[in-house]
């Protein structure tokens, strides 16, 4: 569901990729991919799916420690759509 999927983009992508990032060091979003909203998580699905699931760059030096498990979840949820409702 997209509020399982919504967790975890929290949990481990929001702290950098928000209009206001709170992870010490970033002053914006980078490459300003913001993901601190359904409509721009809808909007970056494409992006969430390179980056979190195919080549597992992000978050980068896995920082927030995003598991196997979540990245199924991001996978499952792109495959479906990347609906938000």
């Amino acid at each position: 569901s997209f509020s399982q999927v919504s967790g975890v983009i929290v949990q481990r992508c929001v702290a950098c990729h928000a209009e206001r990032p709170t992870q010490p060091g970033f002053a914006q979003a980078p490459a300003g991919v913001m993901l601190d909203t359904p409509e721009r998580i809808r909007a970056a699905a494409p992006r969430i799916q390179q980056s979190a699931v195919l080549s597992k760059t992000m978050p980068i030096g896995n920082l927030t420690h995003m598991t196997d498990g979540e990245r199924g979840l991001l996978a499952t949820w792109y495959a479906g759509g990347a609906r938000i409702e």
